[in-house]
């Protein structure tokens, strides 16, 4: 029997409600909320795994790291976080890419640049050698320009 697969976020009291029931998901949308969180999450942060999460936000006020240098490591970082926390993937292909976005807001009176980063992941799924695709885009930082 397959270990049923929970929609993110999971809410406890509503298993705890009479009759509740908590929505599951099919095991590809599974996994994306895993490695989301792998993703978001700082290295240290899980109180109970501090080894869970990328080793990218460390970096996070470093100004003196180039864009190339922030996707290497983070591209590294996720592929061995995939590894260890995400067994239901493997073979995993990473590609993070740093944008500069500028938006002009007709109320404000300033330009706003941030930087914005594309995540795409290709994979095959352990069990059945599917192939899993995964895609996001972050924003990392508001700067504005007078």
């Amino acid at each position: 029997m397959d270990t049923p697969n929970y929609r993110m976020p999971f809410v406890p009291s509503i298993l705890m409600s009479e009759g509740g029931s908590i929505d599951t998901c099919d095991v590809g949308e599974s996994i994306a909320h895993n490695i989301m969180l792998l993703i978001t999450t700082k290295k240290g942060e899980n109180r109970y795994d501090e080894s869970y999460g990328n080793e990218v936000w460390n970096l996070e006020f470093d100004n003196g790291i180039t864009s190339a240098v922030w996707e290497n490591i983070f591209v590294k970082s996720l592929k061995k976080q995939i590894m260890e926390f995400e067994p239901r993937i493997v073979q995993p292909q990473i590609d993070a890419h740093v944008e500069i976005v500028e938006h002009n807001y007709d109320t404000k009176e300033h330009t706003e640049i941030k930087k914005k980063v594309k995540i795409a992941i290709n994979a095959k799924m352990e069990s059945t050698g599917e192939r899993f695709s995964f895609s996001t885009e972050l924003f990392l930082s508001p700067m504005s320009i007078d």
